[in-house]
């Protein structure tokens, strides 16, 4: 019964490991698609960059970022990844696996309005020149 349960156990805790690596995995996925887009975004606006591993966003109060740091504690094949919050004023929130989706998520949803604005704008702008010329 005892090796029954401490199998159980350790097919327990490998599948929770998993999990977690999995958890991770997405959110590195996560991270590449937001450097994606705040690099596009970087080509039209000097408002947001993506440099190194930082995203980052210039804002009236300041620039807040989000940073993804590869993992020394684990092993390097997982490729696992830290996430830390950054303020121009100079702090560093590390973010633990909830924190860190939520505000790599916030900044996408965030990055991906801007985007769009600036396409209305700019199809504003295009749209009145070219009523300008034909008027």
């Amino acid at each position: 019964m005892k090796k029954l349960m401490l199998l159980l156990f350790l097919v327990g805790a490998g599948v929770t490991t998993q999990a977690q690596q999995d958890t991770w995995a997405q959110r590195a996925e996560s991270f590449t698609q937001l450097y994606s887009l705040a690099t596009d975004l970087n080509k039209e606006t000097d408002k947001v960059t993506a440099q190194g591993s930082v995203v980052s966003v210039v804002t009236g109060k300041g620039t807040i970022s989000v940073e993804q740091v590869l993992d020394k504690s684990k092993p390097a094949d997982l490729k696992a990844y830290k996430y830390n919050l950054l303020t121009s004023a100079g702090k560093m929130i590390p973010l633990d696996l909830k924190n860190s989706e939520e505000v790599i998520e916030g900044f996408h949803r965030k990055l991906l309005n801007v985007k769009e604005q600036m396409r209305q704008n700019h199809d504003k702008e295009v749209g009145d020149i070219l009523d300008s010329l034909f008027n």
